[in-house]
């Protein structure tokens, strides 16, 4: 199945009372395809977390259109952008936004516990790429913060969504287990899936086969 990410000249202001409004960002457009793995830079403010807000279906834009797949984002109303939004996006952040009182295997297959359903065996395979073995019961506080990291990453991989967004995914991370968790995004793209990442870390840079650069809303390079 073919995955793509098509962002058509979004603008988004935020207003603020009695203060001008703010431009995060303007006419921003992007294409993604299988096999992407795009770092995007640029200074604090420069319009990154609104970009990938848009991109994620979580913010609509004041103009311009967000299509992933053929589907337009913002033509779903909220249910179903929420549902097509959980069988397509995975988002992986800084902070890692895990259950503290589930387990590894529990807090990797959340999206299928309320269901009773999901695979146990392919949680499994998760930990054990992720060099999580003998970890699957230990509870989130148990972890350090790269295995922290790595079970967020798991959990985003485990629900089947082509493509990820991934917010300084590495800016917790000691080198070793930066190097673990972006070798798993590469592997991601490798195998048909789209990576946009917000960046500030060089490491994370010289992973991704695409760079884009912003600065007060619209790309620069």
């Amino acid at each position: 199945m073919t995955s793509t990410l098509v962002i058509d000249k979004i603008s988004k202001k935020y207003k603020r009372k009695s203060q001008a409004a703010v431009q995060a960002v303007l006419d921003l457009s992007l294409k993604a395809q299988d096999g992407d793995f795009i770092a995007v830079l640029g200074p604090s403010g420069c319009g990154k977390s609104t970009l990938m807000l848009t991109a994620g279906g979580l913010l609509a834009a004041d103009s311009g259109t967000v299509t992933v797949s053929g589907q337009n984002l913002y033509q779903l109303n909220n249910s179903q952008r929420a549902e097509f939004r959980a069988r397509n996006i995975a988002y992986v952040y800084q902070e890692f936004h895990l259950i503290p009182y589930l387990n590894v295997v529990d807090n990797i297959m959340i999206a299928d516990l309320a269901l009773g359903e999901g695979s146990r065996d392919k949680a499994l395979k998760l930990i054990n790429q992720f060099g999580l073995e003998g970890r699957g019961r230990h509870l989130p506080s148990e972890l350090s913060v790269g295995e922290q990291q790595r079970v967020a990453l798991a959990r985003a991989i485990y629900g089947g969504a082509r493509i990820i967004l991934a917010d300084e995914p590495t800016g917790n991370l000691d080198s070793d287990n930066a190097h673990l968790v972006l070798q798993a995004l590469k592997d991601f793209t490798e195998n048909g899936g789209i990576v946009l990442m917000v960046t500030h870390d060089d490491r994370a840079i010289s992973f991704a086969n695409r760079k884009l650069t912003m600065k007060a809303g619209e790309w620069i390079s």
